[in-house]
């Protein structure tokens, strides 16, 4: 069975300094930068992943999008859309439905983005008022800053 490591996995991690994984499991690439980061050496099996490397990419910025409202179906697929038609790729992605309520987190990569950050904001929030959610888009470090002890 493979197992798909995310950047949340490798937060919630317990283990220090090395993290094991059975064989066929995939770790996402920020997971590994993370990983790296902090000095974790990460082994699928016996085999010892690579740090992994930008390649002619510029430094990513980053926003947090926030989408909270009642499950129904196409709310990844509508916000990921616009997305896609704005050149942001999504680098972390974490959705949940309790009880019909629907949340999602996403960790998008902006460096590439084709319109203004005011501009993509405000796609997402039309999208979000077709989908009946709400969505809230920000930039990583305001985000850091508003949630810091």
């Amino acid at each position: 069975m493979d197992i798909l490591v995310t950047l949340d996995t490798i937060k919630n991690c317990s283990e220090k300094g090395v993290l094991k994984l059975p064989p066929g499991s995939l770790v996402t690439k920020e997971a590994r930068i993370f990983a790296a980061s902090r000095g974790i050496k990460i082994y699928v099996g016996d085999d010892l992943l690579k740090e992994p490397f930008p390649i002619n990419s510029p430094p990513a910025k980053k926003a947090v999008i926030s989408v909270i409202g009642e499950d129904r179906v196409g709310i990844i697929a509508g916000i990921s859309d616009v997305l896609a038609k704005n050149n942001v790729n999504i680098l972390d992605i974490t959705q949940t439905s309790i009880e019909g309520l629907f949340t999602m987190i996403m960790v998008v990569d902006i460096s590439r983005c084709a319109v203004s950050f005011e501009e993509l904001k405000k796609f997402l929030e039309e999208r979000g008022k077709d989908l009946d959610v709400r969505v809230d888009a920000q930039r990583e470090e305001v985000f850091r800053f508003m949630h810091r002890i």
